[in-house]
């Protein structure tokens, strides 16, 4: 789990929520929207659930993800759930639970007191010019409590390490948040509204930009304590509208004169409404169990006017889609004794999937034609299941065991997108391809199974090791075979088709902590390290898996004394070799980057200051993706994808004042 003041560290240094998660590797996307990766399942195969809520990305390229909606300096506490999670917060998804929470209400301690904090903070980022800040503001009686919080960024287009400018990397984007909370005994009854605007946010690695990305939300929660047991009731709501455009003249042919061509817009309009019931009966001592429903409905409508591009119709990509998932879970916690701890439970999902009529930009399309005579409604049964235990023979180690079953349906461009071109106007993958549906794809289901352990010292002061390996099965795995390569197409990318195959995945992460010094005179020192590897195959095609991160580490040095904290971190990546072909996607050299960051805290201000790529290192993220922005670039010889260059160094500096 990171905490606010743990986040808050790396919050000056990068305004993308799942870049700043301990443990998640993150593919590259725009400047807000990377897409968080665990063991090597990402995007929709996660529940990513923000204040309880779960945001699908309304956009053909997934450039609003969850995380997007909320900035991390106003995330009050993350919690990363790899794998075989409990079914109470699974369900449709395979490759895990994230959970991002604003701050919870605080009351006044006492009646008749009435308690007001507010606080402010700014940063600034060389590389970039990236200029931001956040405010937040409360009043609380013992009762009620009102607050807000909001935050904004604006930033250009970033430089590597060799000094050259990423174009279409720049972005702008701001979050506002209300809440209101009432506390009547043991019963909490809460509202929050939020509303993101996000003008323009470059994508490098694709063939779109974003224009205009507008959400508004609002969420309901209640808990409740009880003699039995506690109760919680949610309900929300959220309305999303995208919009992007692909006029951008680096992306196209030296010959091809787009000012003819003019803009090339899309219009997407989603929502997400629904609600979750839980019961948390304490049947005795030892014994918890848990009973729930909910209710997650998405709407997508996708159009891409005609007139701007000279066509007579709007292409019509998903018409008035609908995604309704239901559904119900059981699950049982039992501390044996003081040892051993079980978690099991069983969980029932039913998905309905449909999407009206389509057409193309010329009205009378043969494939829209096949399309629309096909019958489309689809209805997904789910049956997951989950168990794990915990041992603890004494207070120095403890090690546990999980396994689970997980299935996740189709998206609705995964099931429904319906055109065919070698240009990526349908991914979110950021490798330059284009994508077509299948509406004959079936669940993926994900057989998992870990094995961890932890050692310390018995007061979890001065060492700690864990250790966790996992393996991962998954049938009808949503994968991808080629209808027409570069070679057929022209065009530097492919046009590949979703089709279910097997595949697997292993891997181990490793974490450990070691208190080199604690005294009065030089405070404490830590050195910290982590890494892990993650290999996947596509055992139907014989191919590697997309987008899986090399052997990666990273080494901390932490010092803090009094209200001074710092670090320095050393991180390796090995090099990417095993790349799926059938995406073209590009292989990655080796690289090390050094990063340091201090803060200090004097009374009500803290001042921040970091240096990320201290040594200014030219190197590409395994998961950055193709360099789209750049495709025809001079001196290129041909069309051929290279990878997205990362960001070199930057000085980064910011201040919070707590009022």
């Amino acid at each position: 789990m990171i905490e606010a003041t743990a986040a808050a560290a790396r919050w000056v240094g990068n305004s993308d929520t799942a870049s700043v998660l301990a443990g998640v590797d993150s593919a590259q996307a725009g400047g807000v929207s990377s897409l968080p990766m665990i063991h090597g399942l990402g995007d929709d195969r996660i529940r990513t659930l923000v204040n309880g809520v779960p945001i699908a990305a309304a956009c053909p390229m997934h450039m609003n993800p969850p995380l997007s909606y909320i900035d991390p300096a106003n995330a009050s506490w993350i919690e990363v759930l790899p794998g075989a999670t409990p079914v109470s917060l699974g369900g449709d998804s395979i490759g895990g639970t994230i959970l991002v929470e604003s701050a919870r209400p605080t009351f006044a301690p006492t009646d008749g007191a009435v308690e007001r904090d507010a606080s402010v903070s700014s940063f600034y980022r060389s590389n970039g010019a990236a200029i931001g800040g956040e405010a937040a503001a409360s009043m609380a009686t013992s009762a009620f409590i009102f607050a807000y919080e909001g935050s904004g960024v604006r930033a250009q287009d970033y430089r590597d390490g060799a000094g050259e400018k990423i174009n279409a990397s720049r972005f702008e984007t701001s979050n506002q948040h209300i809440t209101a909370a009432y506390r009547s005994g043991k019963n909490l009854y809460e509202v929050q509204a939020a509303l993101q605007y996000m003008p323009y946010e470059g994508f490098p690695n694709a063939d779109m930009d974003l224009t205009k990305n507008v959400g508004a939300f609002i969420n309901t929660r209640y808990q409740g304590g009880f003699d039995w047991g506690d109760m919680k009731i949610s309900a929300y709501y959220d309305h999303v509208l995208h919009q992007m455009n692909g006029n951008t003249p680096d992306r196209y042919p030296p010959s091809l004169n787009i000012t003819g061509f003019g803009v090339f817009p899309t219009l997407e309009r989603g929502q997400d409404f629904g609600y979750r019931v839980e019961l948390d009966i304490t049947a005795s001592a030892r014994d918890t169990l848990r009973f729930g429903n909910e209710l997650h409905g998405q709407t997508l409508d996708d159009r891409w006017p005609g007139a701007p591009v000279g066509a007579m119709f709007d292409y019509v990509s998903i018409n008035n889609g609908t995604r309704t998932q239901l559904g119900t879970f059981a699950e049982w916690e039992r501390r044996w004794s003081g040892r051993w701890t079980t978690l099991g439970g069983v969980r029932n999902d039913t998905i309905w999937m449909d999407t009206g009529p389509v057409q193309g930009y010329e009205g009378i399309d043969p494939t829209a034609q096949s399309f629309n005579a096909s019958h489309r409604a689809r209805t997904d049964v789910h049956v997951d299941a989950t168990l794990s235990t915990r041992y603890q023979p004494d207070d120095q180690e403890s090690y546990s065991l999980a396994v689970a079953r997980k299935n996740r349906s189709p998206n609705f461009y995964e099931r429904y997108a319906w055109g065919k071109n070698t240009i990526g106007t349908i991914t979110w993958f950021g490798d330059g391809n284009g994508y077509t549906g299948n509406p004959d794809l079936k669940p993926e289901t994900a057989y998992t199974a870990s094995i961890s352990g932890d050692w310390h010292d018995r007061a979890a002061r001065l060492w700690e090791v864990k250790v966790t390996s996992y393996y991962t099965g998954v049938q009808d795995y949503i994968g991808v075979v080629a209808i027409c390569g570069p070679a057929c197409s022209g065009m530097p990318g492919s046009q590949l088709m979703f089709a279910n195959h097997r595949a697997r995945l292993y891997g181990t992460d490793v974490s450990a902590v070691y208190a080199l010094s604690n005294t009065p005179e030089v405070g404490v020192f830590r050195l910290t390290g982590s890494g892990g590897f993650v290999r996947g195959d596509d055992l139907s095609t014989q191919t590697n898996l997309y987008h899986m991160m090399p052997l990666h580490g990273t080494i901390g040095l932490e010092h803090q004394r009094g209200q001074w904290s710092s670090a320095l971190e050393f991180r390796a990546v090995d090099r990417k070799t095993q790349v799926d072909t059938t995406r073209l996607e590009p292989q990655t050299p080796s690289y090390t980057i050094l990063n340091l960051r201090t803060a200090y805290q004097w009374r009500s201000v803290r001042f921040d200051l970091a240096i990320t790529n201290l040594l200014d290192r030219e190197y590409e993220n395994p998961l950055g993706g193709t360099w789209q922005s750049d495709l025809y670039r001079p001196g290129y010889p041909g069309p051929t994808f290279h990878p997205l260059p990362a960001s070199g160094r930057s000085f980064d500096t910011g201040v919070t004042v707590r009022l």
